[in-house]
């Protein structure tokens, strides 16, 4: 038996299952970023405006 044989069915759906939660926490990770970036822009200028 080799080692591809020796990984569960249950093992791979929860491998699997946290590589993608992973990889959707990072993506808004990175939205949340860039609206805090883009709100600090905003109300940087709004300051300078007044």
């Amino acid at each position: 038996m080799d080692k591809k044989e020796s990984i569960t069915k249950e093992y791979a759906l929860l491998f699997n299952g946290i590589t993608d939660t992973i990889e959707e926490l990072e993506t808004l990770l990175l939205r949340l970023k860039r609206m805090q970036a883009e709100a600090e822009e905003i109300y940087i200028s709004q300051e300078e405006n007044d």
